[in-house]
């Protein structure tokens, strides 16, 4: 007898499987090839946007904001730097190419003023693209940029009348403008003439070489996969297909014995075991065939029987599948219902459609009154006599024609009863009831999610009124310093706070990065509140205090804090005002006493020295009494001063005209600034400028203000090259502002608090007593404002004026 050979099969199995395999390999490493290049293609167009987006935003701010300030301050001179928008964008994006060299930027024109900005020959044709189709808006596409190659987005520049005003003619340019650049280049520009284009370009040459790596890499994993795979596949073929098919022609040789169906059998061992079998089924339906009539005279009967339950089986399954239907439409419905008067008005229809029922309703025995019905709505559904026993079992009850389903929860309690009712004579089948106890079931749980939703809705809605409700910054953050949650107050603050301006309030709104000593870090770690203060650069001080929220069970990148910010600038300033005014105030008893108790001896001092200087001829006794009515008479002045610090001298406050005050102050010490080489500058509007209120005050007291701040500021200014700048302006709330500022060396930063105490002085020993900033601080807050000082190329010393709402006087009438 021939040998089998099973490797025939399995030859062309894998083969097949095989050539299967590779088509498949080969799809979808080309889909990943295309789908990475197209997820690069979508990243570099959106960084093309964001930078396409920062020019418009600099472009816009320096023509609606900083062009129109400008002129306003510079009366209509033209800085390039800080009104061209062109000038600007261009700056601004120069610097981001040189620190972020993952970006190309270039803004050309044909005849451009700059040569650096003049077209090259890839923005040629890129140019002519856009005039040749100027509805385009955008183009993209990758070109190569100095040996790399970068995906492009252009977009052109369309010359607008307001350009004109520099790129028309040379004789309606800026003055500034043509000293700069000459008359040659950037003119002759047309109103609408597309002749210039905006260039982003972000490099792609390493994202396409790394996705063609990791294709390469998916390749060569996918092949030894398909080894894998192909070793095992010979070994379960060997086991489960060809053992088998083995066993199955070996059959056929044992059933058939004759000379002809060995002679069959012999033709079979030349062919593979799919053969085998197919020759031997052919064989096998020979000899079936025979008996065929044998059974067809069978058959006719059974033809009827299968017929009968075929219909049977068929109906029924009908009916399975309107049970499926239904709950699938009970699903949809049940996901859009937002109330269980929705739920029930789209459930009612489909089941007493399903069950062919005349009516259907559901009745709540919770509430006694509350009921849905169908078809007719305002139809109470009708109720059996032993309701409560069907409620408090949980089982249905079904009678002639109606059925009475038990509608129960997740805790298997009953809400109320499904009533359906269907003609007379209609008989329920049992899977039909089966269906229906599901359906109570799902109803039940659907009207108790409903309430659940409801519930915890209304909780939300109640704890996000109480959190936007907080008028204090609050916010939620996570263990990496962002903000999960934040109210209305927060969102405000982090709207206008500067994350560099303090370096501790940063991470609290998500500017990026934990930073050392993080309060947030601490405050986790530790596991219980902490509080701190924080001081930014422009003087605001805020509390900060943070609560770790405890969650069972929770990862540490899950954990939450609670972080209360309330600002505490106006407290503190308020606290600082308070001491100071004290220690003045303290100071003044102090003096005014002192000043009493030394005052009479130095009186008897003087008297006496000239008592003596009368009667004594000597040349060396005169000089030592020169010595000591010299030095007592510095005694009394010092004095004197500390009398005016206790007890300033009053006297009738008038309406001042600040700036008249101020132009006569500075003449009077314009001298001393003419000696020392200096320059004083006053800044004040005209007499006649309504925009500058007067204000009630003690003239007396404003001039000692004045002189103080002069003397103060000739001391401080170089000789030579002294500087010391004066300026009235309108304040807030119809005040009064006066700033008086000089070139000096300014106060150190840790010598600011205590610049307007008494005694206190950074000049030099024997050169100030100390109380003139104090005499300036104390008569600034006895009228009502207050003073500030800083440094800013010097020290800059502001006082703010309170407005004036007393009546202006009548004329012909003196002021009181």
């Amino acid at each position: 007898m021939t040998r089998l050979r099973p490797q025939s099969l399995q030859a062309k199995f894998l083969l097949g499987l095989g050539a299967i395999v590779f088509v498949l390999g080969a799809f979808f490493a080309a889909s990943l090839y295309f789908h990475l290049n197209s997820l690069l293609e979508t990243q570099v167009q959106e960084k093309a946007d964001l930078v396409l987006a920062q020019v418009d935003a600099v472009q816009s701010y320096v023509r609606e904001k900083l062009r129109p300030r400008m002129y306003e301050l510079l009366d209509d001179e033209f800085v390039l730097e800080a009104m061209s928008s062109s000038y600007v964008s261009r700056a601004v994006m120069d610097r981001l190419n040189v620190h972020a060299a993952e970006y190309h930027y270039r803004r050309v024109a044909q005849n451009a003023r700059n040569p650096r900005s003049e077209v090259n020959g890839q923005e040629t044709e890129i140019l002519e693209y856009f005039r040749d189709n100027p509805d385009v808006p955008f183009w993209s596409g990758r070109r190569r940029i100095d040996g790399q190659v970068h995906y492009v987005k252009a977009r052109p520049v369309v010359y607008a009348s307001s350009c004109l005003h520099c790129h028309g003619r040379p004789q309606d340019s800026p003055p500034e403008l043509l000293e700069r650049y000459g008359t040659e280049r950037g003119f002759g520009h047309l109103s609408g003439a597309v002749d210039g284009i905006v260039l982003v370009g972000v490099p792609v040459e390493r994202a396409v070489a790394k996705i063609r790596e990791a294709t390469v890499g998916y390749v060569g994993l996918y092949v030894a996969g398909v080894l894998l795979f192909f070793t095992l596949i010979q070994f379960f073929f060997n086991r489960l297909v060809v053992h088998n098919l083995k066993r199955l022609t070996g059959k056929f040789r044992t059933l058939f014995h004759d000379q002809a169906e060995l002679t069959v059998l012999e033709k079979l061992g030349n062919e593979d075991e799919i053969d085998e079998i197919v020759q031997g089924m052919e064989e096998l339906g020979d000899h079936l065939h025979s008996v065929q009539h044998q059974l067809r005279t069978h058959s006719d009967n059974l033809e009827q029987m299968v017929a009968e339950r075929t219909r049977e089986l068929k109906h029924e399954a009908d009916e399975r599948r309107a049970d499926v239907r239904l709950f699938v439409q009970l699903l949809d419905g049940l996901n859009r219902s937002t109330s269980r008067r929705e739920l029930w008005r789209f459930a009612l229809p489909l089941v007493g459609r399903r069950f062919n029922a005349l009516e259907a309703g559901f009745a709540c025995m919770l509430t006694q009154t509350t009921y849905y019905a169908w078809p007719d709505q305002h139809s109470r559904p009708p109720m059996p006599e032993d309701w409560k026993s069907i409620m408090i079992h949980a089982e249905p009850c079904f009678e002639p024609d109606r059925a009475f389903i038990p509608v129960t929860s997740s805790d298997a309690e009953a809400e109320g009863l499904l009533v359906l009712v269907w003609p007379k004579g209609t008989l329920l089948k049992e899977q039909d009831r089966d269906v229906l106890r599901a359906l109570g079931q799902q109803l039940g749980i659907a009207m108790e999610n409903l309430t659940v939703l409801h519930n915890l809705l209304r909780q939300k809605d109640m704890l996000q009124a109480v959190f936007e409700g907080i008028s204090d910054p609050l916010l939620l953050m996570d263990a990496g310093c962002g903000v999960v949650l934040a109210n209305e107050a927060a969102r405000e603050l982090a709207a206008t706070f500067d994350a560099a301006d303090g370096a501790e309030l940063a991470p609290l709104f998500g500017a990026g990065g934990v930073l050392e000593n993080c309060p947030l870090s601490n405050a986790l770690e530790q596991g219980r509140p902490e509080a701190r203060e924080v001081r930014i650069a422009d003087n605001r001080s805020f509390s900060i205090n943070i609560y770790p929220v405890t969650m069972a069970e929770a990862e540490e990148s899950q954990a939450r804090v609670v972080v209360y910010i309330r600002e505490v600038t106006q407290e503190k300033r308020m606290l600082a005002s308070m001491q100071r005014s004290e220690k003045l105030a303290t100071v003044g008893r102090l003096a005014a006493g002192l000043a009493h108790e030394i005052n009479n001896p130095l009186g008897v001092i003087k008297c006496y020295a000239e008592l003596l200087r009368g009667s004594i001829v000597d040349p060396e006794q005169l000089e030592d009494i020169r010595v000591i009515l010299k030095h007592a008479g510095q005694a009394q002045n010092v004095l004197q001063e500390l009398l005016n610090f206790a007890r300033p001298k009053q006297a009738a406050p008038v309406r001042i005209d600040l700036g008249r005050t101020v132009e006569e102050s500075a003449k009077v010490y314009q001298v001393q600034a003419d000696k020392k080489g200096a320059q004083v500058e006053v800044e004040v509007p005209g007499p006649e400028d309504p925009a500058l209120p007067r204000f009630t005050a003690n003239p007396q007291h404003v001039e000692q203000i004045l002189a103080n701040l002069f003397s103060n500021a000739l001391d401080a200014i170089p000789p030579q090259n002294g500087r010391i700048r004066v300026s009235v302006q309108p304040g807030p709330e119809s005040g009064v502002v006066l700033r008086v500022a000089d070139n000096g060396p300014g106060v150190p930063e840790g010598q600011l608090r205590r610049l307007f105490d008494p005694f206190f002085t950074t000049k030099e020993m024997g050169k100030g007593t100390g109380l003139g900033l104090a005499v300036v601080y104390g008569l600034v807050v006895e009228m009502g404002g207050r003073i500030e000082v800083d440094n800013q190329d010097g020290a800059v010393f502001t006082i703010f004026f309170p407005a004036d709402h007393a009546p202006h006087p009548q004329p012909g009438k003196g002021t009181q």
